[in-house]
């Protein structure tokens, strides 16, 4: 059983000082500058011709034994005009156990909602304010390491 739950988006578009070194910069901040449990690239495209990179990278970040943050982050840099677009999606992501046969049944998959409903689902929205922390908090580093102008 999966109850996956969006918290909130963010979208900025921003002026970058390198646009060469840009994606190598946002990669190398993702990956070993910030601690998150898992950072993959889901999706990279280089257009050569265009000059534009596309890609989209996962960050995941256990909450608890049930519950996931989950960030996707997807980021277009287009080195001619030297502009980033960053759009991120923070959801929670929490999955019962469903290994068992008993954990496959209508009497199960009833209880877990109503546990969900009114135990855990308390829990869950505790960890709403950090996963929008976090969707701020990477948006203002990538703007703070990449963005001509920034002045935090």
């Amino acid at each position: 059983m999966e109850i996956i739950e969006e918290i909130a988006r963010r979208r900025q578009e921003i002026v970058v000082e390198n646009p060469g070194r840009a994606y190598s910069e946002i990669r190398d901040l993702l990956e070993n500058r910030l601690s998150f449990d898992e950072v993959f690239e889901e999706k990279y495209f280089n257009d050569v011709d265009e000059g534009r990179i596309r890609t989209k990278v996962m960050l995941i970040e256990g909450q608890d034994k049930f519950t996931e943050e989950i960030i996707e982050l997807y980021l277009s840099i287009d080195k001619e005009t030297g502009k980033a677009e960053i759009q991120m999606k923070g959801k929670l992501e929490t999955e019962y156990p469903t290994e068992k046969n008993y954990q496959q049944s209508l009497w199960y998959y009833a209880y877990r909602s109503l546990f969900d409903k009114f135990i855990y689902g308390e829990t869950r929205g505790g960890y709403e304010e950090a996963v929008e922390h976090d969707l701020d908090h990477i948006l203002r580093l990538v703007r703070e390491n990449l963005e001509e102008d920034f002045n935090g």
